[in-house]
């Protein structure tokens, strides 16, 4: 491989993770894929990563509380996607579902 193949495919890997794309697949494909993924993916991130998520030492009550919270601080989650968020985050991420 030339050094010009490796320099461009440097910059790309560098652009993809400074823009957030990798570490975004990379992360989405670590979550269980369940009522409430897509919810978590597209409204949480728009302020937190998904790591942010993975490493909180939350209990279940704890989460029911943080998705009221950040709803009512402007998260976009509808209505009829907060139960499915909620036990999303508590089957997949509560200490005391573990």
């Amino acid at each position: 491989m030339s050094n010009r193949v490796r320099l461009l495919r440097a910059a790309v890997v560098v652009f993809l993770a400074s823009s957030g794309l990798i570490t975004l697949a990379i992360s989405q494909e670590s979550f269980p894929d369940a009522p409430g993924r897509d919810t978590l993916i597209l409204a949480c991130t728009q302020c937190h990563s998904l790591g942010k998520m993975a490493v909180a030492k939350l209990t279940a009550e704890d989460w029911q509380f943080i998705v009221y919270d950040m709803i009512s601080r402007g998260a976009p989650v509808h209505q009829e996607d907060i139960a499915d968020l909620t036990k999303y985050l508590q089957d997949n991420f509560a200490i005391d579902n573990r």
